[in-house]
């Protein structure tokens, strides 16, 4: 009798693939994904094992059934009988230690990693380890079970190490599987995986297009003569052993390609695979994406986040966007961090691929304070354990360091930036001052005495009713996410174009204008907020030096400002500052008493959904996947609203009828596409279609302002950001 592990549709059993050849296959893969991080024979003894349920009569009768084959294995036919299990058992009858953590990521290899122990029976792993399945028909050797952890594990966080060594080799087998599986099925998807360029390549190309670039900027400007520095210090530190960095830059210092810089260069001296670029806001990756490409080439820069979905002819970023195995991935806050909590094999296949990289985390300090701890073990373990070498960029010096106010945050961080105070100093542009209460009207009032002003607000309310206050004016331009993002682009086109002409321009705005959209204006208001909020603001104001004094950012605060509670203990530990630090309220020093007071005061709520909590309580073993993995970055409630008012919107949406396949026309409606809260959907849902399950339409102009977006009252009682 033969046995298989996959076969092919209308082909006879000669044809398919044998079970033997799968298994040694998928260890050698997953050995070799492991190898990096020193676990090989954990990852090697998953490969052999994981289709140990496949060596059954039962399995193998199904098979041939499922193909219309009639032969010696008919009568054992019972069925889909399940196989993940019968591995995941046999592994743990022969070590309780070793094979009870590998029976995790056997028992979850499709379906995903289980809890220890659930509520209803048969569910947890504990009860399927103990339940029987079909005789192993199939004769397997006991393998030589691992007697060590491959890291160095820590008392305090052995429950953390644990889980999340777990997860990486269990990412080592899934990706292993995929891919043997996909080369056995296809071979032409599986050739497309090859053919990346090299890291050395790379940085080729990058230091060639970023010297022209260096060549057309006026050296005499301070700006330029800062950023000539930072550059410098990134390629000198980039010799340093891996570990934790931080590259404290003030914005508009530059700090995206001087980052890098740093990552190729130290690439390049240690071997290291990829860099991985990781962005807090959706808002921003496209435009960080493109420069990317521009400085590195199309192919070899892999862009991955909820919002981008590769075109059907994309078979390259489609396949590297499954593991990550491309030399530059952007990607988000988001896609990373839930990964890292994630039990799902789609979602856990890359991890591995992380291991040994550089990874830059841009504007490191909008990570919510919610999700602060979670975050911070994430980082911590990679640097320790896997290779890692992690780079915190901010504007904002300190951000997520241990202090004494900061117990929780990251020890022994190299600064890049050898004198950060007289960096900020030297190309400190604006002066910062609270201002008092003003109203709306006041605002308004305010910014009309300006040729060329931006403001931002913290609700898209406040934006509205600001600019509505505004006198008539084709100067007047609102930006917020109730605009779908086309819409944005244009206006903000309009805006630089109006900056660059000297033309009127006065901009009302939501914080989406302060994550890294390069615009330079001679007067910023700003409602308050954290100070990294307000150092985001000023790296709008007099960003490339044009003026040699320093311009104004007003700070104000609305009158009964109940809509923003969100940001009351932000607000509060900055409103201490005010005073004391008038008109430098951007310095370092001023920034550091600011998170001293917001870490310490909001400490106790850093981990709010527990999840490091639940992961410490698993040094026993006893591990609850699936409870680890309720942990999101944005628990989001919003419904998309896709807004098909412009023929190029409307022409994608009539193609859907025809399309065999629909996920290159779902990634051109993204950029029409508007987030509501429940309330919102219900108000406008009349004027909705919905073509496809999940997918609803705007296709009516009277819901829809060409200046503030799409006409929808904020959810009583709560604010509306973005």
């Amino acid at each position: 009798m033969k046995y298989y592990a996959h076969s092919r549709e209308g082909t006879e059993t000669d044809q398919w693939q044998p079970l033997d050849e799968h298994l040694d296959a998928v260890s050698e893969i997953a050995s070799r994904n492991a190898k990096i991080f020193s676990a090989s024979q954990w990852a090697s003894a998953l490969g052999l094992y994981h289709d140990l349920g496949k060596g059954t009569l039962q399995w193998q009768a199904y098979l041939r059934n499922a193909n219309g084959i009639l032969d010696e294995f008919s009568e054992y036919y019972e069925g889909h009988p399940t196989h993940a299990d019968v591995g995941a058992q046999w592994l743990f009858k022969n070590s309780k230690e070793a094979g009870k953590l590998l029976a995790y990521c056997i028992a979850g290899h499709h379906g995903g990693l289980p809890n220890w122990k659930e509520s209803h029976a048969m569910a947890g792993l504990e009860s399927r380890l103990k339940s029987s399945h079909p005789q192993i028909d199939k004769l397997v050797p006991v393998p030589e079970f691992p007697v060590n952890l491959p890291f160095n594990a820590e008392r305090d966080r052995f429950g953390f190490q644990l889980q999340f060594f777990i997860r990486m080799i269990y990412s080592c087998l899934v990706d292993a599987d995929y891919l043997d599986t996909e080369n056995f099925l296809d071979k032409h998807k599986a050739e497309w995986r090859d053919g990346y360029p090299r890291i050395n390549d790379i940085s080729k190309k990058f230091w060639s297009s970023l010297n022209l670039l260096r060549e057309k900027a006026d050296s005499s400007t301070i700006v330029n003569q800062q950023r000539e520095l930072v550059l410098k210090a990134c390629f000198d530190k980039s010799g340093q052993r891996p570990g934790l960095f931080s590259l404290t830059v003030p914005t508009g210092g530059g700090k995206t390609l001087s980052s890098l810089a740093f990552a190729l260069e130290h690439a390049a001296k240690y071997g290291k695979r990829r860099v991985i670029y990781v962005i807090p806001f959706t808002s921003i990756i496209e435009q960080n994406a493109k420069v990317f490409r521009e400085f590195l080439g199309n192919n070899a820069v892999l862009e991955h986040h909820c919002n981008y979905v590769p075109d059907d002819s994309e078979w390259k970023t489609r396949l590297a966007s499954e593991n990550w195995d491309a030399p530059v991935v952007v990607t988000t806050n988001v896609q990373f961090f839930n990964s890292f909590y994630s039990n799902k094999p789609s979602k856990c296949r890359k991890l591995h691929n992380v291991a040994d990289s550089i990874v830059i985390f841009d504007e490191v300090q909008a990570i919510p304070v919610e999700k602060l701890k979670p975050c911070i073990e994430v980082i911590k373990e990679l640097s320790l354990n896997y290779g890692v070498t992690s780079v915190l960029c901010t504007a904002t010096q300190p951000a997520i360091e241990y202090s004494e106010h900061f117990k929780s945050g990251l020890k022994d961080v190299c600064e890049i930036i050898e004198d950060v105070p007289v960096l900020f100093n030297s190309l400190r542009r604006t002066e910062e001052r609270f201002i008092g209460e003003l109203s709306e009207n006041d605002v308004a009032s305010r910014m009309s005495e300006y040729n060329q002003v931006l403001c931002i607000v913290n609700t898209r309310q406040q934006a509205l009713d600001i600019f509505k206050a505004m006198p008539a004016s084709d100067s007047n331009i609102h930006l917020s996410a109730l605009m779908y993002p086309a819409h944005r682009t244009r206006e903000l086109d309009k805006v630089r174009r109006f900056l660059d002409e000297g033309l009127p321009c006065r901009v009302v705005s939501t914080q989406l204008i302060e994550a890294g959209v390069d615009v330079d204006f001679p007067c910023v208001f700003r409602a308050a907020a954290g100070i990294d909020s307000i150092a985001q603001a000023a790296g709008r104001c007099n960003r490339n030096g044009k003026s040699e004094n320093k311009q104004p950012v007003y700070i104000f605060k609305f009158p009964d400002d109940s809509a923003t509670a969100f940001f009351r203990h932000s607000v509060q530990s900055a409103a201490k500052l005010f005073d004391k630090f008038d008109g430098s309220l951007t310095s370092p020093e001023c920034v550091k008493r600011y998170f001293d007071d917001y870490f310490w005061k909001n400490e106790q709520r850093m981990d709010s959904d527990d999840t490091v909590a639940i992961c410490i309580r698993s040094q026993s073993g006893n591990i609850q996947f699936k409870d680890i993995a309720e942990f999101k970055m944005i628990k989001s409630a919003a419904i998309p609203i896709i807004v098909a008012i412009e023929d190029s919107a409307q022409r994608l949406v009539m193609s859907m009828k025809y399309a065999e396949s629909k996920g290159g026309i779902f990634r051109g409606l993204q950029k029409y596409t508007v987030q509501v809260f429940s309330h919102q959907f219900d108000e406008i849902s009349q004027w909705l279609e919905n073509p496809e399950p999940g997918m609803f339409l705007l296709m009516s102009k009277d819901l829809y302002s060409d200046k503030t977006g799409l006409k929808c009252k904020p959810p009583e009682g709560q604010a509306f950001f973005g």
